[in-house]
Formats: C-alpha cells, sequence, structure tokens
C-alpha cells in the first residue's frame, strides 16, 4: 500500500480542485481501483477570498492563511504531499504566506509549487524552444507570476494591459465568464472561448512558441492540447504529474 497520500487545496474555483483530482487518476499507472494513489480533496470555496482580489488591491484578506489552514487539516487526515488547484494562489504574497504558517505550524506536508513544476516541464519536454506565452488572471498578471521562467533561460511574453482587462471578463464576468459554470462539463459561452483564443493568437504573434495556460479554468473550457498551431501547457496537468511522481513516481504514466 502506498505509504504517501496526496492532498488538495482546492475550491479556487470549485471545478479547478475536481479537475486536478481527475488528472491524477488519469495520469496514475493502476489496473485496479486498489493500485491508485489516495488523494484528498479539500474544497471550501466560501472560506477562501478571492486570490487576484487580494493581489490588486481589493481585499484586505490574504487567501494564504486560509490556505494553510485548508492544508493543515488535510495533515491531520493524512495527506504526506499536497498541492494547490490555483494558478494565482502561488503569487509571493499568497504563496509566502502558506509557506510560513506552515513552517511555524511544524507542518510535515510537502507542499509542491505549481509555478515551480511548470517551468521544470517546458525545459524537459521543450527544451529547444526560448519563448513562452502566459494567460492568466489579472492577479498571475500584477504579480508577474511567471517571471521566473526567465530564470530557466526563457523570455516570457505577456499579452497587453488591455488585453488582460479582456481576458479576465472571460474569467470572471457573470453572464459569459468560466466561473459561472456550474459543472466540468457546462459549456462556457463562445465569447469566453473567442477571448481566450484571440489572446493566444496575440501571443503567438509575438513570436510565443508555447502558451502556458496560467489559470486552472481555462482548459475546463479550451480542451485542446493545441491552440492556433501552439503548443498549449495545462498547469493543472501539470501538477498532477508532479503530485504522482513525488509520491509513486513508477505510477507516473509516460509523456505522449
Amino acid at each position: 500500500m502506498n505509504k504517501e497520500v496526496i492532498g488538495i487545496a482546492g475550491g479556487m474555483g470549485p471545478a479547478a480542485g475536481i479537475d486536478l483530482s481527475e488528472k491524477i487518476v488519469s495520469q496514475t499507472l493502476a489496473t485496479s481501483d486498489q493500485e491508485h494513489i489516495p488523494l484528498m480533496l479539500f474544497s471550501f470555496p466560501g472560506e477562501i477570498e478571492d486570490r487576484t482580489e487580494y493581489i490588486i488591491g481589493k481585499s484586505k484578506v490574504n487567501p494564504g492563511e486560509k490556505i494553510a489552514d485548508i492544508i493543515l487539516q488535510m495533515e491531520k487526515s493524512g495527506a504526506t504531499i499536497a498541492g494547490i488547484a490555483c494558478n494565482s494562489a502561488h503569487a509571493p504574497p499568497v504563496f509566502e504566506v502558506v509557506n510560513d504558517i506552515l513552517k511555524h505550524s511544524n507542518s510535515k506536508v510537502k507542499l509542491l509549487n505549481m509555478i515551480e513544476e511548470t517551468a521544470l516541464f517546458v525545459r524537459t519536454y521543450y527544451p529547444s524552444i526560448s519563448k513562452v506565452g502566459i494567460l492568466g488572471t489579472k492577479g498571475s498578471y500584477r504579480s508577474g507570476l511567471y517571471d521566473k521562467l526567465e530564470d530557466h533561460g526563457l523570455t516570457v511574453v505577456n499579452i497587453t494591459q488591455k488585453e488582460q482587462e479582456l481576458l479576465h471578463s472571460a474569467i470572471y464576468h457573470r453572464d459569459y465568464g468560466i466561473k459561472s459554470l456550474t459543472s466540468l462539463t457546462g459549456e462556457a459561452p463562445q465569447k469566453a472561448k473567442s477571448i481566450i483564443i484571440d489572446a493566444c493568437l496575440s501571443l503567438k504573434a509575438k513570436g510565443a512558441e508555447v502558451i502556458i495556460f496560467g489559470c486552472t479554468e481555462f482548459p475546463l473550457v479550451i480542451r485542446h492540447n493545441h491552440v492556433e498551431g501552439l503548443p498549449v501547457i495545462d498547469t493543472n496537468l501539470v501538477l498532477a504529474r508532479a503530485l504522482i511522481y513525488a509520491s509513486a513516481p513508477d505510477k507516473l504514466k509516460p509523456w505522449q
């Protein structure tokens, strides 16, 4: 029996946590129920402040405090390895608070960093590229969340601030935004999809050779691994594979 137990801090949004759980299952080599890795998902969306609202200064409540509390609750329930199903939650003002609370609580949980895992993934599977396009929330954009890719010899390409405002609406707008979805199988309005595709085209025009979907909710509505001829990196898929590798490397499916 696997000694490691994966814990997922979900609820950011709720469908993204479920999506991460499903990808852990789908990326695991197993021929029976018993061969799968123990997994728990804690989803308390009403208790976690919006990450972008905090990053851009519209909220005074740091969501990192509640995220850390959820991880500690999972640890009490047996989790040994954890991941957060949200890119913006990894912005330094939030993620550093999470790590500080875990450290001061003497937590033994191994918390993976989605951004670092994505950088490693790009370098491993796309070794010849030099320019990476980034799409994410306004919070990720403002915090320069993926700028650390430059430490790996990559050039980060972003959309304009005006384009970012439009992309933000594709996530948050109450009429056509992705967060208006009620399930993983729900269909986002065509307007949200079109905004995302247009943003991909903008990045392609700037020389991006691969695009990182730096929002875990984009793959819920655009399920292709290529958009406008460019490879698209699903950060939830990257984190799922990293969590499997950290807990049971022999159970990770080969990358295709």
